[in-house]
């Protein structure tokens, strides 16, 4: 980014240059008194016109100096330090009447966040100066575009991260509901599920078996009803089980069970 043509650093140059041929001419002059008179007279002339050119060189010296300073200050990491192109003033001193600063405008690689925020700064550098130049605001442009592309890019990164994101959630909910049916659906020990056990009386979810020892003689209805019903005591036994919901024949295991009609 260079200086802006307030005027141009050639123009100096020459304001410098026709002073000193001015100069050489006044003191080569070697005539008579009235000569010698209109020579002090041009020297004089030229003493004001050396001051005058000084303080131009003063101005534009400071004016250079201030416009690439701003430049770097701004810019930064992505800033060179300011470059001036130098002029003799008339006085003997080097005055900067034109300067640049190199600034990197490259987008970070594979990181549209930190580009975007270069972007910014590197804007911001360019028009840091109060009077920017044509280059500056060129590249103030070019900055300008190059958030731009960031900023799409971080809005479709974003989109992929979102669609990842719910694509997970949706497996996630998926796998957790096949666990849940297969825990609905499969099968159960009876007693896991109080409601499920609730069966209507002599039912039962799986066939059973049930042993028992038992202890003769064992207590049924009397002979004469038992007369009168036409069963005999193993059917009236066998009866009873059915009724409780129990396999007939019991298995003798040892266990004392007494069974009263």
């Amino acid at each position: 980014m260079e200086t802006p043509s307030v005027s141009s650093a050639s123009r100096y140059s020459r304001l410098v240059q026709d002073y000193r041929e001015k100069e050489r001419a006044a003191d080569s002059v070697t005539a008579t008194s009235v000569e010698k008179a209109e020579a002090e007279n041009e020297k004089a002339s030229l003493e004001r016109e050396k001051q005058q050119i000084i303080s131009e060189l003063s101005k534009r010296d400071q004016e250079v100096r201030t416009h690439e300073q701003a430049h770097a200050s701004v810019g930064g990491r992505y800033a060179s330090a300011p470059s001036y192109e130098m002029t003799e003033g008339p006085d003997g001193r080097e005055y900067a009447v034109g300067g640049h600063v190199t600034i990197d405008t490259s987008p970070v690689a594979d990181d549209p966040e930190a580009t975007l925020d270069k972007s910014q700064i590197v804007e911001r550098a360019a028009l840091a100066p109060a009077q920017p130049s044509e280059q500056d605001l060129k590249v103030a442009s070019e900055a300008r575009a190059m958030g731009n592309e960031a900023r799409i890019d971080i809005r479709e990164q974003e989109y992929l991260e979102r669609t990842e994101a719910l694509e997970g959630t949706d497996e996630s909910e998926e796998l957790e509901g096949a666990e849940e049916s297969e825990e609905e659906n499969g099968p159960k020990l009876f007693g896991e599920d109080a409601e499920d056990n609730q069966l209507p009386s002599g039912m039962y979810k799986e066939p059973k078996s049930f042993s028992f020892g038992l202890s003769f003689p064992q207590t049924f209805v009397g002979a004469d009803q038992q007369m009168a019903a036409g069963m005999t005591p193993a059917q009236q036994l066998k009866d009873r089980f059915d009724t409780l919901g129990l396999s007939y024949p019991p298995t003798v295991t040892g266990q004392q069970v007494a069974i009263t009609a």
